[in-house]
Parts: structure tokens; sequence; C-alpha cells
């Protein structure tokens, strides 16, 4: 049963300027502590035999040219559990009209199937400015491999797309795509293609809660989401070894896909208060990031407005339930400690242990 809580106050001013800066010099030393684990963790002398390894193999449905990568870093729930085909069938966007958030216009799934058909030639073409949208943010892209997590606005329509690009040489190199990119594959064993499948599940799971919480309903605004596929879509074939019950295991997944969702406008003169994000995330057992760039308070509804609904616990690897935080430095100290001893203490047979788990408090 999910307990009540206190609603959200919108407030004219944040945390202290100490409190502030107190949380952002444990989060700084955090990241430097992950930096250098990234670096030193691959030289335990506790090393996997070959046969040992987990692996992956993964080619295309248009190339059987094959691809490995072997990694202690690999885990069967992110490869193999996140995907759920049935899921993303039901939730591609709509083939009917599909009206704005706030104005009466439509736009109909033609015209967006086109729009995003377009883009994909302009980065085919290793393009930096694309026709019909605006990049958001493009740290996680690698423009001239044309692969990785590209986040973009349509210029003339209230939507922003988050447009997945991997093919089978890139999905088995987790490490060319920036800094960002590589600690979540080092932390929780995940690729950043896959994390996007759950972002609807979790959106879902918001919305169960929200209905059952009369003193939060009126006060989150989600934005509604959709997965995008090309016309002709290209999978990706991955067969995996020592990960999951199962000695071998096998999965498909689209190479490009995309999600689409309601463009939130931000009422930038006002802010929300540290603590009820946390609280927030708290009641959801931290199925969210509570990191502030995920919330803000909405223009037209004054609501607060929830962007970013990734099931966070598997970047950081969590497969049980995370302790309740209350606050952010807690929060960052918290996960802190969870990577260090991932990285630097777990014995061998832990990690061999780990590679075979299955067991997730937060996926089915």
């Amino acid at each position: 049963m999910i307990k009540s809580c206190k609603t959200f106050k919108i407030v004219d001013k944040v945390t202290t300027g100490a409190q502030i800066k107190k949380e952002c010099s444990v989060k700084k030393a955090c990241t430097l502590y992950f930096i250098y684990l990234s670096l030193s963790g691959g030289r335990n002398i506790h090393r996997y035999h070959q046969e040992e390894m987990p692996q992956i193999t993964v080619w295309s449905s248009e190339d059987n040219k094959k691809h490995k990568l072997m990694d202690y870093n690999l885990r069967p729930i992110p490869l193999l559990h996140i995907f759920d085909k049935k899921h993303f069938e039901e939730n591609l966007l709509p083939k009917q009209m599909i009206t704005y958030r706030h104005q009466p216009q439509k736009i109909s799934h033609e015209k967006i199937n086109n729009l995003i058909e377009n883009l994909l030639e302009e980065i085919n073409q290793k393009q930096k400015e694309y026709t019909d949208f605006k990049p958001l943010k493009a740290s996680g892209f690698v423009r001239h491999k044309k692969c990785g997590l590209l986040i973009l606005k349509f210029k003339n329509y209230p939507f922003v797309l988050k447009l997945f690009i991997e093919p089978p040489c890139s999905f088995v190199n987790p490490y060319d795509k920036g800094f960002e990119v590589t600690n979540v594959f080092i932390a929780g064993g995940a690729m950043r293609h896959t994390l996007g499948f759950s972002r609807i599940k979790t959106l879902n799971c918001i919305k169960i809660f929200l209905e059952k919480n009369a003193q939060w309903k009126n006060r989150i605004i989600l934005p509604r989401k959709w997965f995008w596929l090309p016309q002709k879509p290209i999978w990706l074939n991955i067969k995996t070894k020592n990960l999951g019950k199962k000695k071998k295991d096998f999965i498909s997944v689209p190479s490009i896909y995309g999600v689409i969702a309601d463009e939130l406008e931000k009422d930038p003169t006002k802010t929300i208060d540290y603590y009820e994000l946390m609280e927030f995330s708290r009641l959801l057992d931290h199925r969210i990031d509570p990191h502030t760039k995920n919330f803000f308070i909405e223009k037209h509804t004054e609501k607060i407005a929830l962007i970013d609904t990734e099931l966070f616990p598997i970047i950081l690897g969590f497969n049980e339930k995370i302790q309740p935080q209350t606050s952010h430095l807690t929060w960052y100290v918290h996960l802190a400690g969870k990577y260090v001893k991932e990285k630097a203490l777990t014995p061998y047979y832990k990690r061999k242990e780990r590679h075979r788990n299955t067991k997730h408090y937060y996926v089915d």
C-alpha cells in the first residue's frame, strides 16, 4: 500500500545557498571518484576466465555480420528484461490524428512520421543542423558514427523526440559515447539504448500512483508519450552468454526507435523545494531520478511537470528496493556508496551471482 504524503509547495526560493553548495560539493566528489573507479576498475586481480565472462553477440536483421562484447559489467536485467515487445507495440504512435496538449490543433501520424524519416536522412548525411528539429541534448550522440541518443524539439509542433540509434558495431561499444553513457554501463550494466524502453512503463506506474493519492493527484502534470518506429524498421539480434538463468539467451530489439512526448513549457519565475522533490521520488520507491532538472513548474497549469520517466534503479544497478532517502545530500552519498561497493568491494563470487540474478524489485 502506498502511504499518503505532503503536497508539493511552489516556493519563491529554493534550499539555502549553503545547502546547495554542500550538496554540489558532495556530487562533484562522487563524480571524481566515479572517474577513478572507471579507469581502474578493470584491473581487479580476480579476473574472469574467458569462458566465464559475460558476453553478447549482436547482428542486425539486414546484415549477418556479428559483433561481440565480453565485459564483466554486463548484466541480464537491462539486456533481457526491459524490452517488452507487446508493450512496445501497444504504445506506438497512434495512426489517428493527435491533438496538441494545450491547443485545439491536430497533427497526423503521417506528418510526424515524414518529419522523423527526413531527420534520419539528415543524420545519415552527418549534418549538424536539421530542417524540422532543434537539438536539445546531444552529449550521448556521436555524429560522425551516426549512433547514440539525440534529444530534439520539433520546430513547428509542441512535441519532443528522443531518438535512439544503435547499429550492431556501436551497440557492443558502450565506452565511446561520452562520460555519462560510459558510467551508466559501468555502474549498472545498462545500455542507454535499452533504457529508453522503460520510459512509458514507468510513466504508467506514476499515473497509477497519482490516481490513488488524492493529495498529489492534482499537483503533478505528466507528458503523454509514445514509441516510434521507422517505416522499415531494422532489428538488433542479441545473443547472450553467461547472463541470467540460462547459459545462453536471445532477444531482438529495434536498432532505431524514438520516444515522442508532449512539450511542456517551464515557468521561469517559479521554483520547487528540493526536499519535496525527494519526497515524491521516495513515495515512488525512487523509481524516478529526483534531480531538479527533471522537474519544473509548467507554464499553462502551474502544476509540477515531471519530464524524465526513465527507470532510475536500472542505471545504478539496483536489483533490490532502494533505501528511502529524504535529501539530495543523503541521496548522492547513498548512490556513491552503492557505486564504490559494486566496483571496488564486490568479491569475485558475488559478481558471478550478479550476472546470473534475474530477481528485481522494479522489473517483472
